[in-house]
């Protein structure tokens, strides 16, 4: 059993549709590959052969040929998953991680891209409150639920908790046995090709069909989300320097990871009603207090 540990948004999805779609290895006939690409550069349209979701998953006979395990669940740890997690012998293993903070907030715009948007919850954030709600509800003692929050308070608190977070994300490499292969999600997106031919390399998988097309194809469509993340930078920079730049309306965790960054900088938004995020560097210079 091939297993692919990873956090939703770092392509373990991906990776299972590649390894199945462009070798002869794998031939479970209730999988259907013809999803392709979707859209948003996903390949979410596949039925995965073992995907569990929570602790409770792992108490069943597990007979697959690639799994494709979550972590951190709502409750366990990837150290508590991998106490009970069903390797086969011989057992391949492969973790995708996060390699830095800078890292990480690629992958919750990914997150939200990817999954928080395509849910369409409410404000198409459950994905992002899961494993959190208590922190959430005391934000306020007359909410109930992290939906109650207003678009501010949830931006603030965004903002304030993720880089404790996405700790795990980061510190996974550490946690798992010499013998996986770890593959940082940065490699993967900007060093594809080579990535790709790693983990065929590791999991004993030769190559076939139009690998080369797939490739160009599914980085041309990360581009859109890797934009996104370089414009952060150049919020951040133009605003702290008071330099005139615009930008469109900002989803609202690309916004709270302007927040934090700027927090890091040293710079606290007056941020207590702004339901609407600014667009522009002067506007948004107008709001920072330091100290």
């Amino acid at each position: 059993m091939i297993s692919i540990f990873f956090v939703p948004g770092m392509f373990g999805s991906t990776v299972e549709y590649i390894l199945r779609e462009f070798s002869d290895n794998f031939l479970d006939p209730a999988l259907v590959l013809t999803c392709g690409l979707q859209p948003d550069g996903s390949v979410h349209g596949f039925q995965k052969s073992w995907h569990p979701l929570n602790m409770s998953a792992y108490k069943q006979d597990v007979d697959a040929e690639i799994a494709t395990p979550i972590y951190p669940t709502r409750d366990g740890t990837l150290l508590k998953i991998l106490e009970v997690y069903p390797f086969k012998s011989p057992s391949i293993n492969v973790l995708m991680y996060a390699d830095s903070l800078r890292s990480a907030e690629l992958n919750l715009l990914f997150q939200y891209h990817k999954i928080a948007e395509g849910e369409k919850h409410q404000l198409g954030l459950e994905t992002f409150a899961i494993g959190n709600e208590r922190d959430i509800v005391k934000w306020n003692s007359e909410y109930t639920h992290w939906s109650q929050m207003q678009p501010w308070e949830w931006r603030e608190w965004m903002s304030l908790f993720y880089t404790t977070y996405v700790q795990q994300w980061i510190n996974s490499q550490h946690e798992v046995p010499d013998t996986f292969l770890k593959i940082s999600t940065t490699e993967l997106l900007f060093q594809t090709k080579d990535t790709v031919t790693r983990i065929f390399d590791f999991c004993n998988v030769l190559a076939a069909g139009n690998i080369d097309l797939f490739i160009k194809e599914w980085v041309e469509k990360q581009q859109y989300v890797i934009n996104e993340f370089n414009l952060l930078d150049d919020i951040c920079n133009n605003t702290i320097n008071n330099i005139a730049f615009s930008w469109e309306e900002l989803n609202i965790v690309a916004a709270a990871i302007v927040q934090q960054r700027l927090r890091s900088l040293g710079y606290e938004i007056r941020c207590d009603g702004l339901n609407t995020f600014p667009v522009s560097s002067t506007t948004l210079y107008s709001l920072l207090e330091t100290g």
